[in-house]
């Protein structure tokens, strides 16, 4: 079977273009991010017999530019600490769910809840 992606130095230029866009124009509502994260993109592959087959589900690429993007800066800056330097999107939106959803937070404001839900999920002291 043979899924084709995008090189990751294409997402991760994207994912930088977005965020530092959406940082010097306006706050970006949580609401609005997360609400496009619940759209799915259906993925399919040619199976060995080489029908068309579903081989899973991608979040959408708005969603996974605004997390991937977010997680990058604040790598880069060293507010968060990874050990292999990679995170998958599902991961990252599910952290900030779960922060969400543990911390009872009701900021709608995307850049700060993401910051919050990373340093809590990749600490740089452990």
């Amino acid at each position: 079977m043979r899924v084709t992606t995008l090189p990751s130095v294409v997402t991760l230029v994207a994912s930088l273009l977005t965020f530092a866009l959406c940082a010097h124009a306006q706050a970006v509502p949580l609401d609005a991010v997360m609400k496009d994260c619940q759209q799915k993109t259906i993925v399919y592959g040619r199976a060995e017999d080489g029908k068309m087959v579903k081989v899973g589900e991608r979040i959408s690429g708005y969603c996974q530019g605004i997390l991937e993007g977010m997680f990058a800066v604040l790598l880069r800056t060293g507010t968060i600490c990874v050990r292999d330097k990679v995170a998958s999107a599902d991961f990252l939106l599910s952290a900030v769910l779960t922060y969400q959803t543990e911390t009872k937070s009701k900021d709608n404001d995307a850049a700060s809840v993401a910051e919050a839900a990373f340093k809590r999920a990749f600490n740089c002291s452990n």
